[in-house]
């Protein structure tokens, strides 16, 4: 994911040696093309692995160099995961994949293990821990921290530290700490754009009021109350254009809705695309449009018993539109309250209320000097909290405070 290669691109800046172990193989789109891929060493163990060869090869080769570490893991395997068949299935899949990564991890002379998303990542990054015995760390970013996953909590107390995305996700992990340990390290780290990349650029901008959003087609972004908005802007005779930049579940709906409401030459789908070319639209466009809801149901990844109400974190596309100067306009749902200060950097509207938003984007068109002013509180926003090098120093640092804590703990 974009913010990930953003954060490893910020470790190299400031002299980390960064491996990438991979749960699934690369995306087809390199949405953070800006940076230089070729500093990072990936790894992949794809689901074809589970039962191959290699991977039978890679465990019998742990069993015979360090048996104490791969029953003491096969311990861990039971105490935690046991309880029922979901998580002892899961348990099989990350067990084996950190098998696989062990002897990779071992010869690049991997000293810590992150993870993102406190799901499968974290539960390979505990095995492959304890077969290396070093520490591991993750982030949380948002329903995969405030929903109520099983052994969350042992996660968090099986981790060195635990770095939250936003405010929400922090106030979430600190509750499952008990009281008796409270001094558990619990950070929190936003999610940054590389702000020398993102910048505004001279005489871009479109003679055509141009509005963009740049996202995941799902439902929790709110994109058919931007399609809805669009449409009273035709209704009012307003020439204007509305690019949507993303793939989804939701594409077809989406491209129905606009053709039944005859916007088709207004709003156009334009699929998934790198950052080299997202940063042209949106240096070609007036005003950034996100219109977040929270939906009360399971949606994607997050199964509806563990995750009851879906809500965004603080997503990069935001982060990125400010970085570049533009207006935006979004709700104030999850943790993006976190990221705008509306009316000072941005603007917000209810979720779910269509001609609220078709009201305020007629009143950001018409007013030239309201955008220029919320594009350039927005660029100083991000400059000052949200920039990758900044926030991946930090992480460089606890981790940096974790590996030595852990030489001076075997000598």
């Amino acid at each position: 994911m974009t913010f990930m290669e953003r954060e490893i691109s910020g470790l190299i800046h400031h002299g980390w040696k960064v491996s990438v172990l991979a749960l699934h193989g690369p995306m087809h789109v390199n949405y953070a093309a800006e940076l230089d891929q070729s500093k990072v060493d990936k790894y992949y163990c794809l689901n074809r692995h589970l039962f191959s060869i290699r991977m039978l090869l890679s465990h019998v080769s742990m069993l015979i160099k360090i048996p104490g570490k791969y029953f003491n893991s096969l311990i861990c395997l039971f105490r935690y995961y046991s309880s029922s068949w979901y998580l002892f299935s899961r348990a099989i899949y990350a067990f084996l994949k950190a098998g696989y990564f062990y002897e990779i991890a071992r010869s690049v002379g991997v000293k810590h293990i992150h993870a993102h998303f406190a799901g499968r990542t974290v539960d390979v990054a505990i095995f492959l821990s304890k077969f290396l015995e070093i520490e591991f760390s993750f982030t949380g970013h948002s329903n995969d921290v405030t929903g109520t996953y099983p052994l969350l909590q042992e996660k968090i107390q099986l981790a060195s530290f635990v770095i939250a995305e936003n405010q929400n996700a922090y106030d979430a992990v600190v509750s499952l700490i008990p009281h008796d340990n409270i001094d558990h390290d619990v950070h929190i780290i936003r999610p940054g754009v590389n702000t020398s990349f993102f910048k505004p650029l001279v005489d871009m901008q479109s003679d055509i009021p141009t509005l963009i959003s740049v996202t995941r087609l799902v439902e929790s972004k709110g994109l058919n109350d931007l399609v809805n908005a669009c449409c009273q802007l035709k209704e009012r005779g307003l020439d204007f254009v509305c690019h949507i930049v993303g793939d989804g579940p939701l594409f077809n709906e989406l491209e129905m809705q606009i053709n039944e409401l005859n916007l088709d030459k207004y709003i156009f789908l334009k699929g998934e695309l790198p950052s080299t070319e997202i940063l042209q639209l949106l240096n070609n466009s007036w005003i950034f449009v996100l219109p977040c809801i929270r939906v009360n149901s399971s949606q994607g990844d997050h199964p509806k018993e563990f995750v009851s109400v879906v809500e965004d974190g603080i997503p990069s596309s935001l982060i990125e539109a400010m970085s570049v100067g533009l207006p935006v306009v979004t709700t104030n749902v999850g943790a993006l309250h976190e990221l705008i200060n509306s009316p000072i950097n941005g603007m917000v509207v209810e979720q779910r209320n269509s001609d609220e938003l078709a009201r305020v984007l007629i009143n950001l068109i018409n007013d030239s000097s309201l955008r220029n002013e919320l594009g350039d509180n927005a660029r100083k926003t991000v400059m000052k909290d949200f920039d990758t090098y900044v926030c991946s120093r930090k992480l460089g640092s606890l981790i940096l405070n974790t590996i030595n804590k852990n030489k001076l703990e075997k000598l």
